[in-house]
């Protein structure tokens, strides 16, 4: 819809992944809002945040495994699929968007996606199953799945790249949160990951150049 509303070509128009995941993002929090509301329930509660309950060696620890898997499957899946890591995920746009983004996209997508994936389908699916490998692998292999479509390409390596890249782990979080469903350190890790992402399209924004090499160096 961006692209045809835009006049561009999906892959001109996916310079501009971020700024639409922060969209999403934003109707998705609204989304759960009104089905925490329907359901009796609080947001609070939804993610089951208790102050003063977080711990910081377990939290890191956390941070570090989803750094290792994340940027692992990034470049085990890159190499084994193209021979090299793609850099479309951090294209440069407009300095100023950029900027603002940085910190719209980690600050609204670990309120959006985990909250959704985890603290709303996995616990009610295994409410209505009963059965604890569908609960965990149902909704992490379509967490998994939403990656290979941010950005939208037609282009089949693309999408089985971005998806291989991200399931190892969505499967492995997915089977830590069932264990103690504790959501607030996989928020935290997962705001790292996307703060990363948002200050390299920061970089690259304001260096179009480094981006043309880096183009240059990963082919």
């Amino acid at each position: 819809m961006f692209a045809i509303s835009t006049n561009q070509s999906l892959e001109q128009a996916s310079q501009w992944w971020s700024i639409i995941c922060t969209v999403s993002n934003i109707i998705t929090i609204a989304l759960l809002l009104v089905i925490c509301k329907s359901e009796g329930i609080t947001y609070k509660k939804l993610i089951d945040y208790q102050k003063g309950q977080g711990n910081l060696k377990y939290t890191m620890m956390i941070i570090v495994l989803m750094l290792l898997l994340g940027m692992g499957g990034m470049y085990g899946f890159g190499f084994m699929i193209y021979g090299y890591v793609p850099i479309t995920m951090v294209q440069p746009i407009p300095i100023w968007l950029a900027a603002i983004n940085a910190v719209l996209l980690p600050l609204t997508i670990v309120f959006a996606e985990l909250p959704l994936y985890f603290g709303y389908a996995l616990n009610r699916i295994e409410k209505i199953t009963g059965n604890k490998t569908i609960a965990i692998v149902y909704p992490m292999f379509f967490y998994a799945l939403q990656h290979s479509f941010i950005p939208l390409l037609y282009d089949w390596k693309h999408i089985l790249f971005r998806f291989l890249a991200f399931l190892p782990l969505m499967l492995i979080l997915g089977v830590i949160y069932y264990k103690n469903r504790k959501l607030e350190p996989l928020m935290i890790g997962h705001a790292i990951l996307d703060l990363a992402t948002g200050a390299q399209i920061l970089v690259t924004s304001i260096s179009p150049a480094l981006f043309e090499m880096m183009k240059t160096i990963s082919k």
